[in-house]
């Protein structure tokens, strides 16, 4: 969302930054129209969907295309989507405070490449292939985090001009959650050993695990089979009836040094959620399990796997626990230069305006500077740093360009397009557009697009 961050004053901006600048008096986004925003990506160039898709007919395929890239531990892979329901707000009776409410869904994914656990679940002991198990070859633990959350945010922003210089803002979310998965701090080490006197010589050893995957509303305990349920029974826990709830909170500010600098920052998202319906706990335990076989998956992954845990061949405990975790906040940060040109009338961005404004209506802006942002994911922080023009064209269209470094990319162009007839207002803006001309090789890629009424 780094195109949209601080861009046009539009209502979505708020969700970013709840200390932004607002020079209108009221709005109304259009019902799951306001905002729709969706974004996939990874640390190598390498996941996209043609490698992925090469010949893959299931699941088990394409998680084997992935696992052939030989992807590192340090490799992550991040999702989000939202869809505003609605999205209102209303200035005060005193001007200086302007109140915004709303609710959206969000789907919001994070996984690290578990490289050793991904090598034994497709090749088992024997990772050269040719028929010879490894002995006292371990495979850790560590790199094993991930996190995946299905939820509905209710939440309510007050912003606050408090001089001339300072705006603050502050929201409150409370969370609805509908699916969850989570698995961090784990640790522990695998690896087979030989007795070759018994008549089940292949010793598996499991050795100081503290690994632990908790779902809700994913998995059946008793087999791990697909336990999702009907959509409408998806949708219906976005709405707090599952008992699965969380708060967050929203920080931000924005300071203007002078008529041309000005420094805006935010923190998001500080809180937690608790799962408490649905629920799947898989602990694997400390032990030694004698065997007359040693793991060979053989090309029938899933299955192999699931028989291993069905007939008890694994040292693992399946329960049904509550499980709760902190989201993983995210800081944004900027530093913006802004210029002023005449124009021949008045040509403002919003001409329905009658709280107090900070510039005459013969004044149209571009502005240039630099933004951070960082979101603390369980394995590693996400970071990009972007470069940012943008001006208003007219009093009806506005637009904004950015180059943005970061972890999927080192040349991520994106653009941003914001049009006001009257009251109504559209908007859209997409990153990496470099790779939309072959986006089946993409990496990453994230568009928004929505549309508002601002009086």
């Amino acid at each position: 969302m780094q195109v949209l961050y601080d861009f046009d004053q539009l209502p979505q901006t708020l969700m970013l930054n709840p200390g932004g600048v607002i020079d209108y008096d009221k709005h109304i986004g259009v019902p799951l129209l306001s905002n729709v925003y969706v974004m996939a990506g990874s640390s190598s160039r390498d996941v996209n969907y043609n490698n992925l898709a090469a010949d893959a007919d299931s699941d088990g395929d394409v998680l084997r295309n992935l696992h052939d890239l030989g992807l590192g531990s340090n490799e992550i892979f991040v999702f989000n989507q939202q869809i505003e329901l609605f999205n209102i707000g209303l200035r005060l009776k005193n001007p200086k405070y302007y109140l915004s409410f709303g609710m959206y869904q969000q789907t919001d994914g994070f996984s690290g490449y578990p490289e050793d656990l991904a090598d034994l679940f497709f090749n088992g002991n024997d990772q050269d292939e040719n028929g010879v198990p490894e002995f006292y070859d371990p495979f850790m633990a560590d790199d094993v985090n991930s996190v995946f959350e299905l939820v509905g945010v209710f939440h309510v922003g007050i912003n606050k001009k408090v001089s001339e210089q300072l705006t603050i803002g502050g929201r409150f979310k409370l969370l609805s959650g509908s699916l969850g998965l989570q698995s961090g701090n784990n640790s522990g080490t695998y690896f087979l050993d030989l007795d070759p006197l018994s008549n089940r010589p292949y010793q598996h050893t499991y050795e100081d695990l503290n690994v632990r995957l908790n779902t809700a509303g994913f998995l059946d305990p008793f087999d791990l089979s697909n336990d999702l349920g009907q959509p409408s029974e998806i949708f219906a826990g976005l709405f707090f009836v599952n008992g699965s709830i969380g708060a967050s909170i929203d920080l931000g500010f924005t300071y203007k040094v002078d008529d041309e600098l000005s420094f805006s920052g935010s923190i998001l998202d500080i809180g937690m959620i608790s799962f408490q319906h649905k629920l799947t706990t898989i602990d694997f335990e400390d032990a030694i399990v004698a065997s007359e076989d040693y793991y060979d998956p053989s090309g029938n992954e899933l299955d192999y796997w699931r028989t291993l845990y069905l007939t008890d061949q694994l040292p693992l405990i399946t329960e049904e626990n509550g499980f709760s975790y902190f989201r993983s906040p995210k800081v944004n940060g900027s530093m913006k230069y802004t210029k002023y040109r005449k124009t021949k009338a008045k040509n403002y961005a919003f001409r329905n305006v009658s709280c107090e404004e900070d510039y005459t209506g013969d004044i149209l802006q571009s502005a240039y500077g630099v933004q951070v942002y960082t979101a603390f994911r369980p394995k590693t922080p996400v970071w990009a740093l972007t470069g940012f023009y943008s001006r208003e064209f007219t009093r009806h269209l506005s637009g904004k360009a950015t180059y943005t470094v970061d972890k999927f990319s080192f040349y991520n162009i994106g653009m941003g397009l914001s049009a006001h007839i009257k009251s109504f207002n559209i908007y859209a803006t997409a990153d990496n557009l470099v790779a939309l001309t072959s986006i089946r090789n993409s990496n990453y890629q994230s568009v928004q697009f929505g549309m508002n009424f601002i009086f």
